[in-house]
């Protein structure tokens, strides 16, 4: 085939080279739930550190004082464990909700995590807290910072985009 012969011919030996690699692989659904869940206390555990950027759940100081005594309501580290767990759950329920097939996964995953971590941050200011607004965003804007990581784990424990491509590092 003059002309086009090769070139024929290269895109079908490219196609067979795509194919025989290995899909990426992904872990359980479970262990990344896991993962995200231990990445939000990982980011609870460092933003707690400072009293500007703690999330809203953990500005003890800020409780209505009908909660300040309670056994667990007033302990940090059971309220952290338990929105962690919420978390993880929010983050399975991303990680549902994005099909393996769409283009840009990544992104999408991470919106879902950042936008259902902030929501549930707002809401706790809005309902739970007597915080000044100014004084709360802080802690709620880097839930930006922590809605990255978790789709970004998210992502890369499943496999990264179906269309084949691999994430970014990954072997």
């Amino acid at each position: 085939m003059p002309g086009g012969g090769g070139m024929a011919r290269h895109r079908a030996c490219g196609m067979l080279a795509r194919m025989s690699s290995p899909p990426p692989r992904s872990l359980p659904t479970a262990v990344l739930g896991l993962g995200a869940a231990l990445l939000h206390l990982g980011f609870d555990l460092a933003c707690s550190q400072v009293s500007w950027a703690r999330p809203p759940y953990l500005r003890m100081e800020d409780l209505p004082e009908a909660f300040r005594y309670l056994p667990l309501v007033s302990a940090p580290v059971a309220v952290s464990i338990a929105a962690s767990a919420v978390s993880g759950l929010l983050g399975i329920i991303s990680l549902l909700a994005v099909e393996p097939g769409t283009g840009r996964r990544r992104w999408q995953l991470t919106r879902l995590v950042t936008g259902f971590w902030l929501f549930t941050a707002l809401l706790t200011w809005l309902v739970w807290l007597s915080t000044p607004f100014l004084r709360a965003l802080p802690g709620m804007a880097l839930g930006l910072l922590r809605g990255l990581a978790v789709g970004w784990l998210l992502w890369r424990g499943s496999g990264g985009d179906a269309t084949g491509e691999r994430p970014a590092g990954a072997a």
